[in-house]
């Protein structure tokens, strides 16, 4: 029989457009081959991303609050893929056992689901590429709104400006970004402006309180 655990949130990705994309699968294993080693080493997720058609993938998070890091990090490691990234949370069947595409399913995934059938069916609505359904209504009106704001400001992040946001996570500091990109401080603080790195932060600081006022117990 299987077994039930708590609440967890799942994520359910699609690569938009990648039958355009040359030697896309080459790419797409690529990319989820280091950005599932990243987020087990931090204990964002709980087992490796599964791929579950040619162009999606999906996973489980070691607790909801992780989901707006995990946003972030997928975005800056899949571009310039363009991600729709559906995020469920409830219960979850053997959400510990790998395969996490074989062993798991539930309402989490099932909501994942509805998440990102919700966006293709907005194909023509600009800027729509985040999308959560979690049952609590109140939630999914606050966590849409914002990232639909927040995702519209994405869409016009440039490659090196991506690059200086990069580059700074890895090295946490301005200064030392600059040294390792071959720039100067202010150029690099211009890029990270232009690229939207402060309203990134403050979007990923304010779910992660949101979330956990909302799911504090969903673990």
């Amino acid at each position: 029989m299987k077994t039930k655990a708590g609440n967890f949130a799942a994520i359910t990705c699609d690569i938009v457009g990648s039958r355009q994309i040359e030697e896309f699968r080459r790419k797409r294993d690529q990319k989820l081959r280091r950005v599932s080693r990243l987020h087990l080493e931090k204990k964002w997720i709980v087992s490796e991303y599964a791929i579950t058609a040619w162009d999606e993938f999906e996973g489980i998070l070691s607790r909801p609050g992780n989901v707006p890091a995990v946003i972030v990090d997928l975005r800056r490691h899949f571009h310039p893929f363009e991600l729709w990234i559906g995020i469920g949370i409830g219960e979850v069947t053997e959400p510990y056992r790998k395969p996490v595409n074989v062993f798991a399913g539930g309402e989490a995934f099932e909501r994942a689901r509805a998440a990102i059938n919700h966006m293709k069916g907005k194909r023509s609505k600009t800027g729509v590429l985040t999308s959560f359904v979690t049952g609590n209504e109140t939630f999914d009106l606050i966590g849409n709104a914002i990232y639909h704001l927040h995702d519209s400001l994405l869409r016009s992040v440039s490659a090196k400006q991506w690059e200086t946001i990069n580059v700074l996570i890895e090295t946490s500091r301005q200064e030392r970004a600059a040294k390792k990109l071959g720039l100067n401080k202010s150029t690099v603080s211009r890029n990270l402006r232009r690229g939207f790195w402060w309203q990134i932060q403050e979007t990923q600081t304010a779910m992660e309180h949101i979330i956990e006022a909302y799911f504090a117990s969903a673990s």
